[in-house]
């Protein structure tokens, strides 16, 4: 046994080093946006139920996913739409994190309440660490005319007036933005981030880069503190269902496309992260990107 001993050692630390610099894979999608609906131009809501079965049974065959992100709008509207899209999410053999989108809120008021439990949420913003990443979870409804906070709706409506008033292409009533307890939060997430020495990953509902009709309303100051910080190598939100991609001061902004805009494509994605890229597998309408980490 003794003779054995130095083995074991070498055997344990090579695991060591395998694992402190192991990829970590995730997979991903968005605005699936659910509801028995007749279709609406592009958008076949009732085929996202068969395309969500298929993105969770491709995740499940992959075993070196660690978890499953949705990235808001699970469904379209109706709170009973939630019943069918979790029968299928319950199927899946990885954890998924949830972020809030503006049609999951689009339900009767009484019952906005609801929303965060049918999502199996127990905080509307997050943050979790595996190996040398953090993953951080944000709730781009914050500020939202969708509140059942007469102030908060005060609050988006002075913002959205002056970014009409400034010609900004996303006043639009259907985006929103982060309230300033949250972008505190984010500091200081972020600040510990760094102090750790991990790099990071932000997921939200809405948009940040380019600036177009989707993107959310205070884009500016989140950007302010994210450019503080040089951790922060991914940005990945849905709700502009063309999806779209942009690049500045070493975050990669990644739109995924939209889950409901075809008959029978699909559309999500298999993310890994290594030491130096950000790999995305698309499928369907997704797109296939390699990201340089730098």
């Amino acid at each position: 046994m003794k003779n054995n001993v130095p083995l074991i050692l070498v055997l344990f630390v090579a695991f060591l080093s395998k694992n402190t610099g192991a990829q970590m894979r995730f997979g991903v999608f968005a605005d699936c946006q659910y509801c028995d609906c007749e279709t609406m131009n592009n958008r076949f809501y009732r085929n996202s139920l068969e395309k969500l079965e298929e993105a969770i049974t491709h995740f499940n065959q992959n075993e070196n996913l660690q978890f499953v992100v949705n990235l808001g709008d699970l469904i379209d509207r109706d709170i009973e739409s939630f019943n069918p899209v979790n029968s299928v999410l319950e199927k899946s053999e990885k954890p998924v994190s949830h972020i809030i989108g503006n049609h999951d809120l689009e339900v009767e008021k009484e019952q906005l309440e609801l929303v965060p439990e049918k999502l199996g949420m127990r905080e509307l913003y997050y943050a979790f660490e595996k190996q040398n990443w953090k993953f951080i979870f944000l709730n781009g409804n914050g500020i939202s005319f969708l509140s059942t906070d007469p102030e908060t709706v005060k609050q988006a409506e002075k913002i959205t007036q002056k970014l009409q008033a400034e010609g900004r292409p996303n006043f639009h009533p259907w985006n929103g933005g982060i309230d300033s307890g949250q972008l505190s939060w984010l500091n200081s997430q972020l600040k510990n981030a760094e102090k750790k020495g991990k790099k990071v990953a932000i997921f939200c509902h809405y948009p940040l880069l380019p600036l177009e009709s989707h993107t959310l309303w205070n884009s500016g100051e989140v950007l302010s503190i994210l450019e503080k910080h040089s951790c922060v190598k991914l940005w990945m939100n849905g709700h502009n269902h063309a999806g779209n991609y942009a690049f500045q001061n070493g975050i990669h902004f990644v739109n995924l496309k939209g889950m409901v805009e075809s008959e029978t494509e699909n559309a999500f994605a298999e993310v890994t992260l290594n030491e130096n890229a950000i790999e995305i597998k698309g499928f369907g309408n997704e797109k296939t990107r390699t990201l340089p980490i730098k």
